[in-house]
C-alpha cells in the first residue's frame, strides 16, 4: 500500500539509516520502521488480551479507572486532547449502554516484571508478557533516539549516540506508558466526520504504534503541505515478523530539539469504509519518556546551535524554561484530564 511516510529498516543500521530516519523526523515527524525485535506472534498475542479486557463488563473495569498517576482504565470525557474540544474524546462513558466511544487502558512501568499498579485478572494472569512487551517498547525507543543522537552529531565527549537514551533508564521513575485502545465501530455512513481522538501532539520523546490491517484511522497534519493524511497499516514482511511499527516523534524530543525533529499533530478518524462496513479498531501505543528528573535542556548539537546562534535559549523558544519531564507531563495531563468523578 502506498503511503506517504517512509519505511526505514532498523535490524542493521547504517549511516544511510540514520540520515532515513533523521529526514523523516526532520520533516514529517512520522516514519514506519521494520526490522523490530517484535514477533507477530507477541504482537498479536497482546491484541488478544485487549480484546478480551475491553470485552468485560463496564463495572468490571470501571473498578481499574484512570488515577491522576495515568494509570488504569479510562472512559468518556475523562481526556480533552484537542483543547479546542469543550467535551472530551469518546472513550466510553462513565455509566451503561455506550456502544460507539472510545476505551483505553494505560500501563505503567513494571518493576523486576510486575505492574506498579493493580491489574485485572486477564492482565495479572499475563504480567510477565506484558512485562517483555513494554520493555521491549522501550528498548526499540532507545534504539531509534541513539540513531538521532548520532544524525544530530551531539559530541562523543558529551555523551554522544547515547545522550537520549541515557536519560531513558528504565531503571528510573518516568512517565512511559503502554496503552491500549479500543475504537467501538459506528455502522454509519454519517460519522465519516466523526473525530474519535481529537489533533494533538504526544507528550512525550516518542510514541510507538501497533496497528492491525482494515482497522486504520490515524491522520497526520503534515508539517509540510498542512494537510491531514492517512496512515494505514502495512503488512509484514514475513508471517514471522511484526508489521512495520508507525513511529512518531513526541514534544519533549521537539523541544530538546529546537524543533529541529518535529512533533506532529495528529488524531484518530475512521475512514468512510470502515464507518461503512462497522469494523471496530484496536490498537495498542507506547508512549517513551525519558526519567521524570530529567531537565528539558538544549541538546549539544552543533545541527542545534547553528539556527540562530543561540542554542542555550532553544528550550525557552519552544514555550517551557526548562521543565523536567514530569514537569512537563503534568502541566499535560492538567489540560487533558478532569479528575471528577
Amino acid at each position: 500500500m502506498d503511503t506517504v511516510l517512509s519505511v526505514i529498516d532498523i535490524s542493521n543500521p547504517t549511516a544511510e539509516t540514520v540520515q532515513k530516519l533523521y529526514e523523516a523526523a526532520s520533516t514529517q515527524g512520522f516514519v514506519y520502521i521494520e526490522g523490530s525485535e517484535f514477533a507477530s506472534d507477541e504482537v498479536n498475542e497482546m491484541f488478544r488480551l485487549s480484546k478480551e479486557f475491553f470485552s468485560q463488563p463496564y463495572d468490571e473495569k470501571q473498578t481499574y479507572a484512570i488515577s491522576e498517576a495515568n494509570l488504569g482504565y479510562s472512559c468518556m470525557n475523562r481526556e480533552v486532547l484537542d483543547p479546542t474540544e469543550e467535551q472530551g474524546d469518546p472513550k466510553e462513558s462513565c455509566g451503561r449502554g455506550a456502544n460507539s466511544t472510545n476505551r483505553a487502558f494505560n500501563f505503567g512501568q513494571f518493576k523486576d516484571d510486575k505492574a506498579i499498579q493493580p491489574l485485572p485478572p486477564t492482565f495479572s494472569r499475563f504480567e510477565k508478557d506484558l512485562a517483555d512487551f513494554s520493555k521491549k517498547c522501550h528498548a526499540t525507543c532507545n534504539k531509534l533516539l541513539d540513531l538521532l543522537a548520532v544524525a544530530l552529531k551531539i559530541d562523543p565527549a558529551l555523551g554522544g549516540a547515547e545522550w537520549f537514551s541515557s536519560r531513558h533508564d528504565l531503571k528510573q521513575a518516568s512517565g512511559s506508558i503502554l496503552r491500549f485502545l479500543y475504537y467501538p465501530a459506528v455502522r454509519s455512513s454519517d460519522d465519516e466526520n466523526e473525530i474519535r481522538a481529537g489533533a494533538h501532539t504526544d507528550y512525550g520523546s516518542m510514541t510507538l504504534l501497533f496497528q492491525r490491517a482494515g482497522e486504520e484511522g490515524l491522520e497526520v497534519l503534515s508539517p509540510i503541505t498542512n494537510e491531514w493524511i492517512g496512515i494505514p497499516a502495512l503488512q509484514a514482511k514475513d508471517s514471522k515478523s511484526c508489521p512495520p511499527i508507525v513511529v512518531n516523534i513526541a514534544d519533549q524530543l521537539s523541544f530538546w530539539s529546537a524543533s529541529v525533529l518535529k512533533s506532529a499533530v495528529h488524531r484518530v478518524k475512521f475512514p468512510l469504509h470502515q464507518c461503512r462496513s462497522g469494523v471496530d479498531r484496536y490498537s495498542m501505543v507506547y508512549f517513551c519518556h525519558p526519567a521524570d528528573d530529567t531537565l528539558l535542556e538544549p541538546v549539544p548539537s552543533p545541527i542545534v546551535r547553528s539556527l540562530d546562534g543561540e542554542g542555550a535559549n532553544a528550550v525557552a523558544k519552544n514555550g517551557d524554561d526548562a521543565l523536567t519531564a514530569s514537569e512537563h507531563l503534568k502541566r499535560r495531563l492538567a489540560a487533558a484530564y478532569s479528575w471528577k468523578k
